[in-house]
């Protein structure tokens, strides 16, 4: 399910529109990424497998369809306040607990807002980010890198 969902709809629906980037010729693709797309962690390799596999085929699709003026980025947000981390806050033992370990786990201490990654994403798709394609966008508040 991992594969299908983080990889092969991103990819079933770039083939999708790429015709219809040629012809305007010029177009932005998004793929939903994540901040395990560019870093390791513990016990998660169905999904940091399947994200590292969305950012090599963003850097891949970047290749073949740039001379089309097409751009593909992916989109790697880190910890964001949503109950997406639900199960997680579960696992950790409640909503205390998960703050303290995003706390001491993200150099910034605290999840990004759903107002940032919008933002990220606004840029992406914008002509603000006209010369870049086949990159990793990662706003993970540090955490990749520490």
């Amino acid at each position: 399910a991992s594969w299908r969902i983080n990889v092969g709809a991103h990819f079933n629906l770039a083939r999708l529109v790429m015709p219809h980037m040629q012809k305007a010729g010029k177009g932005s693709i998004i793929v939903t990424a994540s901040n395990s797309g560019v870093f390791y962690d513990h016990e998660m390799i169905a999904y940091a497998t399947t994200k590292h596999a969305a950012v090599a085929m963003v850097k891949q699709i970047a290749i073949d369809y740039g001379k089309f003026g097409i751009r593909v980025n992916a989109l790697c947000p880190g910890w964001v306040d949503t109950p997406f981390n639900d199960a997680f806050t579960r696992q950790m033992g409640g909503r205390d607990a998960l703050l303290a370990y995003v706390k001491d786990k993200i150099p910034m201490g605290r999840f990004a807002t759903v107002e940032e990654i919008a933002e990220s994403i606004l840029y992406l798709a914008s002509d603000r980010s006209s010369f870049m394609t086949g990159h990793a966008l990662v706003i993970d508040g540090g955490e990749c890198i520490a």
